[in-house]
């Protein structure tokens, strides 16, 4: 009884990311911030190369961990209430976090400025409510910049 509960609600979940995130294909807001991407080729690649299997799968973690737990349990806790424009305050405390964490392993000037993408993909969560489309947008924006395809 119990487990047919979670597992519906398991499949209910999954349902609605793959539902919504479909959606956000249709959507001209999600093709734009896909674009904004392309600013990855005018800047210095980083001096690691990973795979890109490797990058879509770093940005499927950081989209669950960031948007799918914290930004949404931010989103709870303060009852979708707080916002600054178009951004929500656990957008904005989400995306501070994101950038922090990557102190760990850039410089300070790049660790702060994945706090403006960071920024688009929480919009793009607050918009969709699925991991799916930030996913692929922030994995196109890590392609840009650490393969630049020239």
């Amino acid at each position: 009884m119990v487990y047919d509960y979670f597992v519906n609600r398991i499949l209910k979940g999954i349902w609605c990311q793959v539902k919504w995130g479909a959606l956000s294909f249709t959507d001209p807001i999600f093709y734009l911030f896909l674009s904004f991407g392309f600013v990855g080729l005018y800047v210095p690649a980083p001096d690691v190369k990973l795979t890109l299997a490797w990058l879509f799968f770093k940005a499927f973690v950081e989209e669950f961990f960031f948007r799918f737990l914290l930004q949404e349990g931010f989103d709870r806790l303060l009852k979708y209430r707080w916002r600054l424009g178009p951004l929500s305050l656990a957008n904005i405390l989400a995306s501070l976090i994101f950038a922090c964490m990557h102190l760990l392993h850039q410089p300070v000037h790049w660790a702060l400025l994945t706090g403006v993408p960071s920024l688009v993909f929480g919009y793009i969560w607050q918009r969709y409510r699925s991991v799916i489309p930030g996913t692929l947008i922030h994995f196109a924006y890590n392609a840009c910049l650490f393969y630049q395809f020239m």
